[in-house]
């Protein structure tokens, strides 16, 4: 399996969306990005540890990185495997004994983040999934199956609104596509 390492680059919030931000990742050399949505209660806590001086050394996270000594990457890492129903798919990899941890997307991020852990994803995934970070822009293009499906009924709602039908047909399709999934 191969697989690309990529770094936490900051946050951005869905304008005119529900309350949702994306946690944005990039490759070593950023020239590709991809979005991780996640809730308002994870952007705040990334907020908390991304100022100089941390107020967090006594939250939970913190301590029990602080009370376990192989919460190091040296022991582990974070690798993104897949994405089901707009959601990615991490895992807490032990690299000593190779035992995969399920870990919501975003704990993923904000775990990395506290411990120093490398962040890794499937690289068919990442060139898959991963758009140009183009520095100059101020909008993110996000695939249409890493959205919610309450992000895909928003989304197709502000297509028909600006009558883009050409959009609303590839949300209706995939918004289709998944409920035969379920």
């Amino acid at each position: 399996m191969s697989k690309v390492q990529l770094v936490y680059v900051g946050m951005s919030q869905i304008v005119g969306g529900p309350e949702l931000g994306l946690l944005l990742l990039s490759n070593l050399s950023q020239t590709r990005q991809i979005a991780i949505v996640c809730d308002h209660h994870m952007e705040y806590e990334l907020g908390l540890r991304s100022g100089e001086k941390s107020i967090t050394e006594r939250f939970l996270p913190e301590v029990l990185c602080n009370i376990n000594p192989m919460m190091t990457s040296e022991h582990y890492e974070i690798l993104f495997n897949s994405i089901v129903d707009g959601q990615y798919k991490a895992l807490l990899v032990n690299k000593d004994d190779l035992t995969l941890t399920p870990i919501r997307a975003s704990d993923a991020v904000l775990l990395a983040q506290i411990a120093k852990l490398n962040i890794f994803m499937e690289e068919h995934l990442f060139n898959r999934q991963s758009v140009d970070s183009g520095k100059s822009q101020n909008k993110i293009a996000l695939p249409v199956n890493a959205l919610s499906v309450e992000m895909l009924h928003h989304a197709l709602e502000k297509a028909i609104e600006d009558e883009n039908y050409e959009l609303a047909s590839m949300l209706r399709d995939e918004m289709k596509k998944r409920s035969k999934l379920s």
